[in-house]
């Protein structure tokens, strides 16, 4: 009845209901209380008979019913102070019928204690207490010229002090709804404020182990088959051509301390904050390609179809991961001049294409089985790493016209 009660669908049910939607049904029972029990002493008087007695027992009833039905429709529109004549329609209805059922017995003046209540849980305080001076002028009228006796301003200031009291507890009703209502706001941004502080945490948990990983691995494992590389190419030519035997396994060795080299600077990559961190993906794959561009000299271009919606995180990685690797092997051994790279969503489906117009590989599409041993370890990890989420990842090449990678990766609530 506020226009700040719609509560999030986050909160806590119990809470999220402000204290006039906890309580409404208690004001309503006042008023159908007060109905009933006026009924009850109506029939019970002896000077109510025949048609009269039948009239308070179907103004009543249709008194009830206009209040439930109106009750019901309000709790499915939960907005009345955003459409005044709605709820202007109920309370001039119950006012009409209340006036009604006072011309038949007067007994019926007692529902006026649950009438109040109604107009300041439907209405904006102003027009709330404008129907509560309503109220109490049809039942000033009702109590003296209605009777046929003349009106005087004791009585009139009686009755004033009633309007008054029912106007206070009306504003009294307000600042509950209104503080509930203040209270829930609060709530509701202490939790997002927490939700989006717990998040910023993780993120930086994650970002600040990720570097102390990176940093671990270079100042270790980096350097020490940098050290190995360095101490084997010194033997090398100390040793000369005079031992062809040891020779051979330094060469070896240094190949070996080359590769572990350059496995241990390809983990420190992956470790480091990702453009993903602070960009949507397409703009992470835009960022990608122009930097690559720049360091290989070869054109770059990226084209996003579809509509780009938020992936599951590891997706996005996935993706981002496989354009980097693709990048890699198109500078290493494409020979290319440009490259495209083709970002889709299809709904149900994510697809990856990374096409470049080099010399292609000998043997056609047998990409797709390659090993660690054979140079290829990087697109055989992402081929595991796009399978774990359901994805396939395909390598398309003939001889001297390019070669492209495709990646495909369905969307569903599992990944």
């Amino acid at each position: 009845m506020n226009e700040d009660t719609h509560p999030s669908p986050e909160l806590p049910h119990a809470r999220a209901r402000d204290v006039w939607e906890r309580t409404d049904l208690l004001w309503s029972g006042v008023f159908l209380t007060a109905v009933l029990l006026s009924l009850f002493f109506a029939l019970q008087d002896e000077t109510l008979q025949g048609k009269a007695q039948q009239t308070a027992v179907l103004l009543s009833l249709v008194l009830l019913l206009w209040h439930i039905g109106f009750t019901v429709a309000y709790r499915r529109r939960n907005a009345w102070h955003e459409v005044i004549a709605f709820g202007l329609l109920y309370n001039l209805g119950i006012i009409t019928l209340w006036f009604l059922m006072v011309r038949v017995d007067p007994v019926f003046y007692f529902v006026l204690f649950g009438l109040v209540s109604q107009f300041y849980l439907t209405m904006p305080l102003a027009w709330a207490a404008g129907l509560t001076i309503v109220a109490i002028s049809v039942l000033l009228y009702s109590q003296t010229l209605g009777e046929g006796r003349p009106f005087n301003w004791q009585i009139g200031s009686i009755y004033l002090a009633m309007a008054a009291a029912g106007i206070l507890l009306g504003a009294w009703i307000h600042r509950i709804i209104r503080q509930s209502v203040e209270r829930r706001i609060l709530i509701e941004k202490l939790e997002t404020a927490q939700a989006d502080l717990a998040e910023a945490e993780r993120k930086a948990g994650v970002l600040a182990e990720r570097q102390r990983l990176a940093h671990e691995i270079h100042d270790t494992l980096a350097q020490g088959f940098i050290s190995v590389v360095m101490h084997l190419e010194a033997a090398e030519q100390a040793l000369g051509d005079s031992n062809a035997t040891a020779q051979q396994h330094i060469v070896q060795a240094r190949q070996t301390a080359r590769e572990g080299l350059g496995q241990a600077r390809r983990l420190v990559q992956d470790l480091r904050p990702e453009p993903l961190e602070d960009a949507a993906l397409p703009e992470a794959i835009q960022s990608v390609a122009a930097r690559w561009a720049a360091a290989s000299g070869v054109q770059a271009a990226v084209t996003i179809t579809g509509e780009p919606l938020p992936l599951p995180g590891n997706v996005e990685t996935t993706l981002l991961r496989v354009t980097q690797e693709a990048l890699a092997n198109v500078r290493k051994h494409a020979q290319a001049h440009s490259v495209t790279i083709t970002l889709s969503y299809l709904g149900d489906v994510a697809l990856l294409d990374v096409q470049d117009d080099g010399v292609g590989l000998a043997g056609g599409t047998a990409v797709a089985h390659e090993t660690e041993h054979s140079g290829g370890f990087g697109l055989v990890a992402m081929r595991e790493r796009v399978g774990q989420l359901g994805g396939e990842l395909l390598i398309e090449s003939e001889p001297g016209e390019g070669t492209t990678v495709a990646v495909s990766i369905p969307l569903n609530p599992s990944l």
